[in-house]
């Protein structure tokens, strides 16, 4: 009789695993994304206090991301990655030329619906962003044109919402897209048009569009 129990402890002990080993196989998992990072619409304001990405144009976005989920249904997931764009901005007697990158640490919650193949997810969360910006301004002065490079960089605390889908290739791997919002305001220095130094808020947020790969382990 003990023999027979012991021989049933034995032939069950895999079924017993096999059910934590999958959930462990799941439970972490590593992302990698690229896609077009969409500036935000607004622009530089009359008095100066108050700057954005308005004025550049489409660039874009890479990001590396790992991730725990502590249930079927959640995902913690730590990221981190550089988005960047360029553009050229007009005004009276003068233009700048811009180019704008920013690099983002960044922790964020997700919901998630497991449909077998499929997997949604949205979210939310926070992270500091990190703000670098390279202007160089051309200004009319009489026959001539002067010119001034600058640069400047700066950090605030910013929040972003995410929503997507990924569609299981194999059981460690998966493909997906998504769709990101994002804000922050860190303060940069630039000069005027009357060459003095002013510190104001930039709005160095907008919007990504990704397509990216998944490992699960």
């Amino acid at each position: 009789m003990k023999i027979t129990w012991s021989l049933l402890l034995v032939l069950s002990f895999p079924l017993v695993l096999s059910p934590i080993s999958a959930y462990a196989a799941d439970a972490g998992y590593v992302a990698m994304k690229a896609g077009v990072f969409l500036p935000n619409g607004k622009s530089e304001s009359v008095d100066r206090k108050d700057n954005g990405f308005g004025d550049l144009d489409s660039g874009y976005n890479v990001e590396l991301a790992v991730g725990f989920k502590p249930e079927s249904y959640a995902a913690v997931e730590l990221g981190t990655g550089v988005y960047s764009a360029s553009g050229k901005r007009s005004g009276v007697g003068s233009s700048a030329d811009l180019t704008a990158y920013g690099v983002p640490v960044t922790v964020t919650a997700k919901g998630l619906l497991d449909l077998e193949k499929w997997e949604l997810f949205a979210g939310a969360g926070v992270g500091y962003y990190f703000g670098f910006v390279d202007q160089r301004t051309d200004t009319a002065a009489g026959n001539s044109v002067m010119s001034r490079d600058e640069s400047s960089h700066g950090g605030a605390l910013g929040y972003h919402v995410v929503a997507g889908a990924d569609y299981r290739i194999s059981r460690q791997m998966a493909a997906g897209v998504d769709f990101k919002w994002f804000s922050a305001r860190p303060e940069l220095e630039f000069t005027d048009a009357a060459g003095t130094k002013v510190k104001s808020k930039w709005e160095i947020g907008g919007s990504v569009l990704n397509v990216g790969v998944k490992y699960m382990f």
